[in-house]
This record gives structure tokens, C-alpha cells and sequence, in this order.
């Protein structure tokens, strides 16, 4: 897999345990962070792929603590002790604020506007395309496609369903890998994919395909025995 994921944990915002669910991968010498939680920099700024890397570009989806509580941190170390910057690419202006707020001058990184439903090209040749999803009412939320012409992936971020899109491309195969925050606590208002409701939309002959991530508990056995995969979380 030529853009494999690598976990920096598993876990949901309630499930310590499991550390936050942030991911990275790897392209030249270009870092991906994807989120960038409260445990997440304590797991990269060691890390070999993050230490070898010129420039971090931290994709945002959304602003909940588990998924940019450290990104201050991350900008604060890369600035004034790794020597590198990182980029901040993200739909909407919300996370400059943040950063704003929590003290972090705006020349110590860069910010990447995306445009939602729009393909944004680095240089590296990764594309990312980022899609409106619907994770809680007070809060615009973000899960992003990724090309790197050899592979297409999705990483869902916090979504409570599946858009339309990623599901047409699991069945027509232009899309190689799914990663969909599960949960497997029913609710008549979900925040997170109910496993009722991916049982449902995924067939079981494409379920390989469907990497299960932001667990509220370990239930890695019953994920597989449904068909599903799971994440490996470096917790």
C-alpha cells in the first residue's frame, strides 16, 4: 500500500485508553498528520518518518480536543526546536482562531484554506478532496479523500453516516480504503457510525475494505467477525 496509514492510536475521546484517534503517512519528505489530538504529539515528535521529514502538513477535520488538543504544542516544537514549519490545511478560518487563543503567533505555521467538495493538489503529487459530514449540530465537520494516483482512500474524521460518495466508490472500485469512526453504542442521535448502520450500507463483500477506527472500546473480534477491518492504533 503505497499511502498506508499509520495510527497513532484507536480510541475515542472517552476511550483514553486507546489514545486519540490521529493517523500519518509519509510522501518524500513531506509528513501527513492527520488530527493532531491531545496524545498525538507525544507519538510523533520521536517518531523516525516525522524526525527525517522537511515539512508537517497537519489536515484538520474537525475541533474537538481529541483531534487538535496538541496541534499548539506540535507548532510550538517544530518552530522553535525542530526548525521546521508546519502547515495547518483546513476548510475554514475556526482553527486560526484557536490558535489565536491559545497563544501561537500566526508566522510560526502556515495555513492551508481547502474548499470543501474541491480537489487541492500539494506537491508532493497527494491530492485531497475534503467532505462535508454531519458529526454533532453546534460544529462543521470535515472527512477528507486522498489520492496519490496510485491509491484512493477516506478518512472520515467524526461522522455519524457515510457520504454518498465514498459508498459509490467502495461498490465502483475507484476507492481502495475506507477509514470510518465506529461506534457500537446505539442511540436514537448518533455522533459517530453506528456498526447497525455500516452493517446495513456496506455489503459484506466490500466490508475488507472498511477499516473501523474511534472505538468507544476494544470490540476488535466482533468488527471482524462482521467482515469489517480494524485499525492498529501505536498505543
Amino acid at each position: 500500500m503505497s499511502m498506508e496509514l499509520k495510527f497513532l492510536g484507536a480510541g475515542s475521546a472517552f476511550n483514553p485508553s486507546m489514545e486519540n484517534t490521529n493517523a500519518c503517512f509519509t510522501v518524500g519528505k513531506k509528513f501527513f498528520l492527520l488530527d493532531c489530538g491531545e496524545t498525538a504529539f507525544g507519538r510523533i515528535w520521536n517518531r523516525r518518518a516525522y524526525l527525517e521529514s522537511d515539512e508537517v502538513v497537519a489536515l484538520i477535520t474537525h475541533l474537538h480536543a481529541d483531534h487538535v488538543g496538541s496541534l499548539g504544542s506540535l507548532i510550538s516544537y517544530c518552530y522553535f526546536v525542530a526548525g521546521k514549519k508546519v502547515t495547518v490545511a483546513h476548510p475554514l478560518e475556526t482553527i486560526v482562531s484557536l490558535l489565536d487563543l491559545l497563544g501561537i503567533d500566526r508566522s510560526y505555521y502556515s495555513f492551508r484554506k481547502l474548499e470543501a467538495g474541491k480537489i487541492s493538489e500539494f506537491e508532493c503529487g497527494v491530492s485531497v478532496k475534503p467532505l462535508n459530514v454531519e458529526h454533532v449540530p453546534n460544529m462543521t465537520c470535515f472527512g477528507y479523500l486522498f489520492s496519490d494516483r496510485k491509491e484512493r482512500i477516506y478518512f472520515s474524521g467524526d461522522a455519524r453516516s457515510v457520504p454518498p460518495e465514498v459508498v459509490e466508490g467502495l461498490k465502483d472500485g475507484s476507492l481502495d480504503r475506507v477509514y470510518q469512526d465506529t461506534s457500537n453504542k446505539e442511540s436514537d442521535h448518533p455522533t459517530h457510525a453506528l456498526l447497525s448502520y455500516l452493517e446495513r450500507l456496506i455489503p459484506r463483500e466490500l466490508r475488507g475494505r472498511v477499516y473501523c477506527m474511534h472505538l468507544d472500546y476494544d470490540y476488535s473480534d466482533l468488527l471482524r467477525l462482521k467482515g469489517f477491518e480494524v485499525v492498529k492504533g501505536d498505543y
